[in-house]
């Protein structure tokens, strides 16, 4: 008997070995797999837009003409990181933060929590993510490193990237990722959780593991609603690349937290399908939205589900896409940013896109006042000059109903170099919206930021809110690098904006 015991514990060991043995294939590259999957149409942050030689050409001659800014932190901005993990001396970019997410606990407007990438690699995914908890409205933070997932922090995977979070009741809080690795196809969306509402995380729980697809730009949502059938269960979405040249938006849900997973449901397998963003509204009806790329057309789709997640509608169409991205920068052209509201369930969904301003991106919005069923024409709401980009938005409303959107701008910087951080708020549901309001004094240099494919910021932001008040984060580079002064580092910063 103590023969069979042990060997019905060795068999999935065994297995798990075998697999990861196989798994491990000499001068695999994810990169290069991933290089390969575009020529059939397939879509990733980095090949959103074509790049113009032209116009990258002319940009990269005003660099040598521009000067940086001072440093120094501008009035009223908080800054949230402080680089946790130690250069390591491999070629991932040390002191570099990129690609922030933002959550505030329901329960609790003062709990905020906050992730963000770490060491960023030159082309794909960093060491490892962070996350940094505010009990104060964003005055002080408290930075941990995600554990178990990377071998930075104590994992099996080399890297990871797209860090997203959300609050659940209680102050639980739900940190989803990737890991992935560079020279294996072992890959996969990963869920962590924590009880004391970002101090400290779970080991993550592998919502989709796989070796035959990679999986890509996962996020995550808790349905919260008192009146919901559905209260506490939590969505996982993310796309996957195929080896039979699909790109599939998916989507799954958990009953008891992070333990256990449905089977998830394809949204969409036509065309390229990148950049889910779930939201839960009145009722526990779950929405999603994201990018398709249908043969020459860049889409934004939207679909729903009015039974917890089981089935979803057929996907239909928010707009057509015109996104041109930033010279010289990989800003997440196109990918949306979506928001609901709470009181009558209007979504709200914005992104950049050149159409208004020939070819120069600006933000633009599109919104539902039928539960997704039919969208708004787009509207501009970034102002300043049409000769100024505008890029990676942010969206989300307050309980009263405010709809505010954060987003970079270039406006003051005739190199294109030097961005600000701006917010522009709708009082009146997305129909009309305030001046633009300038959050950062003194504009910073894109040129310190990480690299990846370009200048990288991050293909999105975060955007938070409470009664009347707006928490966007964002990456700068104000602060002199520890490392090689004078040079800056980029690093989250936010800024608490209350409103009359």
């Amino acid at each position: 008997m103590k023969k069979l015991t042990l060997l019905l514990l060795l068999v999935p060991a065994l297995l798990a070995l075998a697999a990861w043995a196989a798994d491990r294939q000499p001068g695999f590259s994810r990169t290069r797999w991933l290089e390969e999957q575009k020529a059939w149409g397939a879509r990733t942050s980095e090949n959103l837009v074509p790049e113009n030689p032209q116009r990258l050409k002319a940009f990269l001659d005003q660099l040598a003409r521009t000067k940086p800014p001072g440093t120094g932190i501008p009035k009223g901005v908080i800054r949230v990181s402080g680089d946790i993990l130690a250069p390591n001396g491999g070629i991932a970019q040390p002191e570099t933060e990129t690609e922030p997410f933002f959550a505030i606990d329901p329960e609790n407007p003062k709990h905020l929590l906050a992730s963000y990438q770490e060491d960023r690699f030159p082309d794909e995914g960093c060491r490892n993510l962070t996350s940094a908890v505010s009990l104060n409205g964003g005055a002080s933070w408290q930075e941990s490193l995600l554990p178990n997932l990377t071998v930075a922090a104590g994992g099996q995977f080399e890297r990871t990237s797209d860090p997203w979070v959300a609050f659940g009741t209680g102050g639980r809080a739900y940190f989803v990722s990737l890991g992935f690795n560079e020279t294996s196809r072992l890959n996969g969306v990963f869920l962590s959780s924590s009880d004391d509402g970002g101090l400290t995380w779970s080991d993550p729980v592998a919502v989709n593991s796989v070796t035959s697809t990679f999986d890509y730009t996962e996020a995550v949502v808790v349905d919260n609603r008192d009146e919901s059938p559905y209260k506490g269960r939590v969505y996982v979405g993310w796309d996957s690349i195929t080896s039979n040249q699909q790109q599939l938006e998916l989507i799954t849900y958990s009953d008891d937290g992070d333990r256990t997973f449905q089977p998830p449901v394809t949204l969409s397998s036509q065309g390229a399908n990148i950049g889910i963003v779930p939201l839960v509204g009145p009722g526990g009806i779950v929405h999603a939205v994201w990018l398709s790329y249908q043969g020459l057309r860049a889409l934004l789709l939207a679909a729903h589900s009015t039974d917890g997640g089981r089935t979803w509608s057929a996907p239909v169409i928010i707009s057509d896409v015109n996104a041109y991205g930033v010279n010289g920068s990989r800003t997440g052209a196109g990918l949306p940013s979506a928001a609901i509201d709470g009181r009558n369930g209007a979504v709200y969904v914005v992104w950049e896109d050149g159409r208004f301003t020939s070819g120069t991106d600006q933000i633009v919005l599109s919104r539902s006042t039928d539960g997704g069923q039919t969208w708004s024409a787009p509207q501009r709401v970034s102002d300043g000059s049409g000769a100024a980009a505008n890029f990676t938005p942010a969206v989300a409303v307050t309980p009263e109903g405010w709809v505010g959107i954060s987003y970079y701008s270039l406006r003051n910087s005739l190199s294109n170099v030097l961005v600000d951080e701006y917010l522009t708020v709708s009082k009146t549901g997305g129909q009309t919206f305030a001046k633009s309001q300038r959050l950062t004094a003194a504009s910073w240099d894109l040129r310190f930021a990480a690299t990846s494919d370009g200048f990288f910021l991050g293909d999105y932001q975060g955007l938070a809110t409470s009664s009347k008040t707006f928490y966007p984060l964002w990456v700068g580079t104000f602060a002199a690098s520890r490392l090689d002064p004078p040079a800056r580092q980029p690093d989250t910063y936010t800024r608490a904006i209350k409103l009359r």
